[in-house]
């Protein structure tokens, strides 16, 4: 086998053991007395260290942990799915599984907005779900939450909230930014008869009414159809306002749909702040997602171990089972064997009364047998009622 594969897999093994030791400042970590240390305390109540440990050998082992530090991977999930592709790589299974639930949970989210359009349309209080169910945000935001639990898994892919709310918010700033700018530069007739004088007068989604009636000919091409590309950019003001939780791939499309937007109105600036944006988002969630993969194989393949360890318990159960039922068995067969014995010696007998005198006959004519069984057992009778007798005195 090639020395370098061999390689590869120990330091994958041994970066599968240690990642949980070198994070935060502590993947910062260049010297060797903190790598041992950190890996002596964490080996005291960690199997899989310990294990790895006897297999490669301690000083083998800070030798690749040093190795990695000094080459980030423990600093960077993206760095390490690089440096080790087979450990991150998704089987087919997960990869449709994670389809399946990303999906459904986009579902939930769009049907979620639409709800609150529908609310802001009628001046409601409630939320009106649109097939006619009455939903609360709770039971919105319950209901995506739960597709996470009901499968098992760790995705679809969430940025923390507040940031992702922060994010939201940011980019609706920006876009109504850049909206003005343009309306002042290309509507400047309307923006006066409104009365828009400043950004902060007017929400994102006025504009993009405002866009879609006017069919502005100065805003440039865009990548899908103005009317869809507008609706996605209302949605955005829409989730930021009533702060909708959004998987990953919708704040994507969303960032990339904002991208395309300002491209079309012109304005490089702006292009380029959303650019920048949308390249960090993109990485984060790169990362995150890349660390899910990860730990959802971990999972996976502690589940299969769980399932060999159960199937070998139920294997020992139905087998002491099977013995039990033997060993009863084997008991049953016995009591009937003394019973039939007992049976035997007692013969099929019939009473014949004459008088005050009873003859007993074998079915083999054993009568003598019987006649003597039954002398010693009128003198134990006799024995019995002397005893009796006795105690009345």
């Amino acid at each position: 086998m090639d020395l370098r594969v061999v390689d590869q897999s120990n330091d994958q093994a041994i970066y599968q053991a240690t990642k949980e030791i070198f994070v935060g400042q502590k993947a910062k970590f260049r010297k060797l007395g903190p790598v041992q240390k950190c890996i002596r305390n964490y080996s005291k109540k960690n199997a899989l260290v310990r294990q790895c440990l006897t297999q490669h050998g301690d000083e083998s082992i800070h030798q690749t942990v040093l190795r990695l530090l000094s080459d980030r991977v423990y600093e960077s999930t993206l760095i390490a799915a690089n440096r080790f592709p087979d450990l991150f790589k998704p089987s087919a299974a997960q990869t449709a599984a994670r389809g399946m639930l990303e999906a459904q949970a986009t579902s939930s989210e769009e049907a979620a907005l639409e709800s609150f359009i529908q609310t802001e349309w009628s001046g409601g209080q409630g939320v009106i779900d649109p097939v006619g169910v009455a939903m609360s945000p709770n039971d919105i935001e319950d209901t995506v939450i739960g597709i996470q639990a009901n499968y098992s898994s760790l995705f679809p892919v969430y940025l923390p909230f507040p940031k992702e709310h922060l994010l939201m918010e940011r980019l609706q700033k920006i876009l109504e930014l850049a909206c003005y700018e343009f309306g002042a530069r290309a509507l400047p007739d309307i923006m006066r008869r409104r009365g828009w004088d400043c950004p902060e007068l007017v929400e994102l989604n006025k504009w993009t009414e405002l866009l879609k009636r006017e069919e502005v000919a100065a805003l440039g091409d865009t990548r899908k159809p103005l009317e869809e590309l507008l609706q996605s950019i209302a949605n955005i003001r829409h989730t930021a306002v009533h702060r909708l939780r959004t998987n990953s791939v919708r704040l994507e499309q969303f960032l990339i749909d904002a991208e395309d937007l300002v491209g079309a109105l012109g304005n490089p600036v702006y292009a380029n702040v959303i650019s920048q944006l949308r390249l960090h988002t993109e990485s984060t969630i790169a990362e995150l997602t890349q660390n899910k993969q990860l730990l959802q194989s971990q999972l996976e393949t502690t589940r299969v171990v769980i399932a060999k360890q159960r199937a070998e318990i139920d294997q020992k159960e139905q087998e002491a089972i099977n013995h039990v039922r033997g060993e009863d068995e084997k008991y049953q067969v016995l009591a009937g064997e003394r019973l039939e014995k007992a049976l035997e010696l007692i013969g099929d007998f019939k009473g014949i009364k004459n008088g005050e005198n009873a003859v007993l006959y074998g079915v083999n004519n054993s009568t003598n047998d019987i006649v003597d069984d039954m002398d010693s057992m009128d003198d134990d009778m006799d024995e019995f009622i002397d005893c009796n007798e006795q105690s009345y005195d």
